[in-house]
Formats: structure tokens, C-alpha cells, sequence
């Protein structure tokens, strides 16, 4: 599957997108844009081993309406996990953090 063909759905299914952003808003997730949305999205979509063979636009509006806020939560708490290790030096965390941030800026 091309990345303009994922470009093209994401615009076409936008207010789906806006509607699964407004649902966690209501549930204290302020935070979530339509990016982080998609994100989870397209995560979730890598581990699905029930894909169709041809994708169709109502499988993907299907599927965006099934995500939770607990994949997104799961999301989160896998990245959290692959990030750097903060305690594995000596050396203060704080110093630490700061030549993580200057490094990723």
C-alpha cells in the first residue's frame, strides 16, 4: 500500500478522525490530536493479521471506529517503554535529560 493512498484516506476519512479525537477529549484524554489518531491508527493496522487482500475505504472508516482510547493508552506505554533508559549511568537524570533533548531538537 502506497503512502499517497494512506495521504488520500486519512483527508477522505478526516471527520472520522476529528469524531474518535472529540470521543477521547470526553473521556479526560486532552491531549490527542488527529495525528496521535492516525498514528494509533496505522500502528494497530501493522498488527492486524485479518487485513482484506484490497483495502477498502469502509473497512478503514470500520476499523477507525472500533480503535479505543486503551490502544492508544497501549501506544503510549510501548513507546514509553522503547525510549531511552534514564537510570541504566551514574550521572543525574536531569543532565541526563537535558543532552537527550538537545540531541533530538
Amino acid at each position: 500500500m502506497g503512502i499517497e493512498q494512506w495521504s488520500y484516506w486519512k483527508i477522505k476519512l478526516e471527520p472520522i478522525i476529528q469524531s474518535k479525537v472529540e470521543e477521547w477529549h470526553m473521556l479526560g484524554y486532552e491531549n490527542v490530536t488527529e495525528k496521535d489518531v492516525w498514528e494509533c491508527f496505522i500502528a494497530k493496522l501493522e498488527k492486524n493479521k485479518d487485513k482484506p487482500d484490497k483495502i477498502r475505504t469502509h473497512w478503514i472508516a470500520a476499523e477507525l471506529f472500533r480503535l479505543k482510547a486503551n490502544d492508544y493508552m497501549n501506544l503510549l506505554t510501548i513507546e514509553a517503554y522503547k525510549g531511552p533508559d534514564w537510570f541504566d549511568r551514574d550521572e543525574p537524570v536531569d543532565g541526563r535529560l537535558n543532552s537527550y533533548e538537545e540531541d533530538h531538537a
